[in-house]
């Protein structure tokens, strides 16, 4: 995370120029990695690791073997049975010799690009670089979104960056799970435009049991957004049959949102983008049997929202 007597530094693993999803206009989205929940549906998996991760695309290999021969830490051999090629392609790979590996020689010797690392460190001066390259397109009708993981997690790195994006005239929107210690939030407060954060589950131990974590720090961070600026708050409720989509749920986070003074709230149906990232990183989807919930149902929670005087916007 952040760097103590040196230069900041954090963990990315992805820039996005030209968004139009998270945050209002055009925007530059910054993904650092990092994440303190492990929600079964997560649709970026190689967030949640602070460190660099290896990604494999099985449909890109050709079974050379390489990447074998340039792996300094004997991590790779070959699958030879044709079921096993056919389900995790012709390379298997040791994921926690590879997430210790710092150099990744294989992804230099993979010819057919089947191989990249998720993550990156970079300093506040290569953020900005970025940030200033697309400046002329989302300047006065966008900025710069940061998200992940959760930015949060590198309270100084990302103080010291928004700092400068506010100096630049950069419009910052904050997306953030806002399970962190409150001073990290207060660190940024002041530079912060807009705040996008899910609400996923209101019962402390039902949110314990799904995600990892209890909720009461998520609770308590969101009630001090609410005390200072409610009106800057898109909060958001991923739509999960089986796991938020009761009515109980729901209504629980409307009326918790209402005491914030919150006055929108966006549910997102759930999704399977997630599922070829997981492929990718070697590790298993928990949820392959979850369906999207229909239109019907996604309106009736809407209503469920609305009931509490919050407008509600399905995306």
């Amino acid at each position: 995370m952040d760097g103590k007597g040196k230069e900041l530094r954090a963990v990315i693993f992805d820039v996005q120029s030209f968004s139009t999803h998270d945050g209002p206009g055009i925007r530059t989205n910054i993904f650092f990695k990092g994440c303190a929940l492990r929600c079964p549906w997560c649709a970026n998996p190689e967030s949640q690791k602070f460190s660099p991760q290896l990604l494999y695309t099985k449909m890109k290999c050709i079974g050379c073997m390489c990447c074998a021969r340039a792996c300094p830490h004997g991590a790779v051999t070959a699958y030879t049975a044709p079921e096993d090629i056919e389900r995790y392609g012709h390379v298997r790979y040791d994921r926690g010799k590879c997430d210790k590996c710092t150099t990744h020689e294989c992804v230099d010797a993979c010819f057919q690009e089947a191989l990249a690392v998720s993550g990156k460190e970079m300093t506040v001066d290569d953020v900005m670089d970025k940030i200033r390259r697309d400046s002329p397109v989302f300047r006065g009708k966008g900025g710069v979104t940061v998200s992940g993981g959760d930015p949060l997690l590198y309270p100084e790195f990302l103080a010291e960056l928004l700092g400068r994006c506010r100096d630049e005239g950069y419009s910052v929107a904050l997306e953030s799970e806002l399970c962190v210690p409150t001073r990290n939030l207060e660190t940024v407060m002041p530079f912060v435009s807009y705040y996008l954060t899910d609400c996923k589950i209101i019962d402390s131990a039902e949110h314990r049991r799904i995600t990892g974590v209890d909720n009461e720090i998520i609770l308590r961070n969101l009630r001090l957004i609410g005390d200072v600026c409610p009106e800057r708050m898109c909060l958001r409720i991923p739509i999960i049959p089986g796991y938020t989509d009761s009515d109980e749920n729901v209504g629980g986070i409307a009326a918790f949102a209402a005491s914030c003074q919150f006055t929108k709230i966006n549910i997102l149906p759930y999704h399977k983008l997630g599922v070829p990232k997981h492929e990718r990183l070697g590790t298993v989807y928990q949820l392959p049997h979850v369906q999207p919930p229909d239109d019907g149902h996604m309106r009736h929670l809407a209503d469920v929202i609305e009931a509490h005087g919050i407008e509600c916007v399905i995306n």
